[in-house]
């Protein structure tokens, strides 16, 4: 069972996403927060397989919770969620250690299956 982290601060499109995620059979979101204050207060962020987070959380940039991801597991495949089309944004993200970037007009379904890719 792939073990996911949800770090959204927009509560109806993380609800979404967890919401079609637990309806894979092979996937369960384990985690989730809406705020970088949020994710230090979770226990057992080193046993998540796969994150999703987006970069600008309401309390900072989320590319500092890439790194304290990667120091608790560095095995974690990170997925970053963003709205922003920021130039840089990806090779801000990919130099703190996210695998992917996907811009949330993606649908859904697309980033389920960027999900599964990720845990290949």
């Amino acid at each position: 069972m792939l073990r996911l982290l949800l770090v959204e601060d927009h509560a109806s499109f993380r609800q979404a996403l967890k919401f079609l995620l637990n309806l894979q059979p092979d996937m369960r979101v384990v985690a989730e927060c809406g705020s970088l204050a949020g994710c230090r207060a979770l226990e057992g962020l080193g046993s998540v397989d796969v994150a999703l987070l987006d970069l600008m959380l309401p309390d900072g940039d989320g590319t500092e919770l890439i790194v304290v991801l990667r120091g608790a597991n560095p095995g974690v495949k990170v997925l970053v969620l963003s709205a922003s089309i920021e130039p840089g944004l990806a090779e801000r993200a990919a130099e703190a250690g996210a695998d992917g970037v996907l811009n949330k007009a993606t649908a859904l379904t697309e980033i389920v299956d960027e999900v599964a890719r990720l845990a290949r």
